[in-house]
């Protein structure tokens, strides 16, 4: 029995800094601030090669939205598994030896195939733009269904890049309880017949002001599938919890210095999740998610998520 459980990609990411975007133009790859392309496994490689000689290298870590969610819950001392699949190479273990590192039960995740990685490109100016090299161990993940008694506990599910991720996670859906779920864009983007399947299972939605916009819907089209709780993000702004009987808004954290907001909204749903499961009220359930995603912005990747002992401090504050 777990208190939580995630499911979705399992990346592994490496951030660098140049002195401006354009210099990817010597690899032939037009870098437009806050877009997103990907590469075959050799062609990526050789612009990492690239970045290592041209670039400042700044962080790796793992990453996926579950991941950085479920990462950040166990961090904190909650007891969390994970469904979901890395590759047999080095980076698939560096995955594994952070999750181990915060005691989050890796049985459940396949190791097999390559594991997808991510280079998060930044400039002085902190745009981004992000070169992906999807790898194939997700293909592995129906034996999860075949041969595991699955675990129990919260289910949080997030995105999978790969149709077989997809697949997986949908048949996956009539297996576990009413689920927390946050699409992200990669679902968003594939349509409002798509999500169906996954929304009517949903009890708290994790979404972005964007994406609902995406989906041409309002909270309360949302609601009315039977989703209990929805968070909605909206980045500087804040937060609104959305619900039949009421809407709680939260500004956002004042940070004096962002060093990179990747994750930001994980920790937003770790926050959320972890006062939900503290059976805190809704509006500092609200509060604790804001608090966390704000803090991390302090750092690359996972080194910006609170250590257990600011997390409990906060929610000492908060009761």
């Amino acid at each position: 029995m777990f208190d939580f459980v995630g499911c979705g990609a399992l990346n592994w990411d490496i951030f660098f800094e140049v002195e401006d975007l354009e210099v990817l133009k010597e690899k032939n790859i037009p870098a437009i601030p806050g877009g997103e392309i990907a590469l075959e496994r050799k062609e990526f490689l050789e612009v990492l090669n690239f970045l290592e000689k041209k670039g400042n290298f700044l962080f790796e870590g793992g990453g996926g939205s579950a991941a950085n969610t479920l990462y950040a819950l166990s961090l904190w001392g909650f007891r969390c598994s994970f469904l979901g699949a890395v590759g047999e190479d080095s980076f698939g273990k560096k995955i594994l030896e952070e999750f181990s590192s915060v005691n989050l039960v890796s049985e459940y995740i396949i190791k097999k195939g390559t594991t997808s990685l991510a280079l998060i490109i930044l400039s002085p100016y902190r745009d981004r733009f992000i070169l992906v090299s999807p790898g194939d161990a997700e293909k592995y993940l129906p034996s999860l269904l075949s041969t595991k008694v699955l675990p129990t506990g919260v289910y949080h599910f997030s995105s999978f890049a790969s149709k077989e991720g997809r697949n997986f996670q949908l048949n996956l859906l009539s297996k576990v309880n009413p689920l927390c779920f946050d699409p992200g864009r990669i679902y968003t983007a594939l349509g409002w017949e798509f999500l169906l399947p996954w929304l009517k299972k949903t009890k708290h939605l994790f979404i972005t002001e964007e994406e609902l916009s995406m989906l041409d819907k309002n909270p309360y089209d949302l609601l009315e599938l039977g989703i209990e709780k929805i968070f909605l993000k909206q980045g500087k702004k804040g937060a609104t919890l959305v619900s039949r009987d009421r809407v709680i808004t939260a500004s956002s954290l004042k940070i004096e210095k962002v060093v990179d907001n990747t994750g930001a909204g994980d920790y937003f749903n770790a926050g959320v999740l972890a006062g939900i499961a503290l059976g805190l009220p809704d509006e500092r359930a609200l509060n604790l998610g804001i608090y966390t995603a704000g803090i991390s912005l302090r750092d690359y990747g996972r080194r910006g998520c609170l250590n257990k002992k600011e997390f409990q401090n906060y929610v000492s504050l908060l009761k």
